[in-house]
């Protein structure tokens, strides 16, 4: 086969072919020139466990630690916006049957629009209490 058969042979989807990675490159690159259009930041807070559980389940439950601290990171715009009752954290404790202590993997809910990067302790202790002992589920009482 010549040369000139290898570059005319579906000359169309080779020429189509060229034209979409030029495009696709003129894309990124100009995203990277201008960062300040995508700009986003982190914000850290140290936020309440909630402890999520059957309604029905009367059993008294003690995180330790009480709270964790949550990292996000998202468009400044989105930060400004932000309300920390729109980030949940919590630990699910449906499936817990009689163990008295345990450990579990904090829960973290954010908006769509806002990346969870870190979760410190990304576990906490738990210990079962009566009721009366446990005025609040995810205070620790000391």
């Amino acid at each position: 086969m010549a040369a000139r058969d290898y570059v005319l042979n579906n000359f169309g989807w080779k020429l189509a072919s060229v034209v979409v990675a030029i495009l696709i490159w003129m894309t990124i690159n100009s995203n990277l020139e201008n960062p300040e259009t995508h700009s986003s930041s982190t914000l850290s807070r140290h936020l309440p466990v909630m402890v999520k559980k059957a309604p029905w389940d009367v059993r008294g439950f003690v995180l330790t630690p009480a709270e964790a601290e949550v990292t996000i990171r998202a468009e400044e715009r989105v930060l400004d916006n932000l309300k920390m009752s729109d980030v949940d954290v919590s630990v699910n404790l449906t499936d817990v049957t009689e163990a008295r202590s345990f450990r579990k993997k904090v829960i973290v809910r954010a908006p769509p629009n806002v990346a969870v990067t870190k979760v410190e302790p990304e576990e906490v202790a738990v210990e079962r209490v009566s009721p009366a002992e446990s005025t609040n589920d995810h205070k620790n009482p000391n």
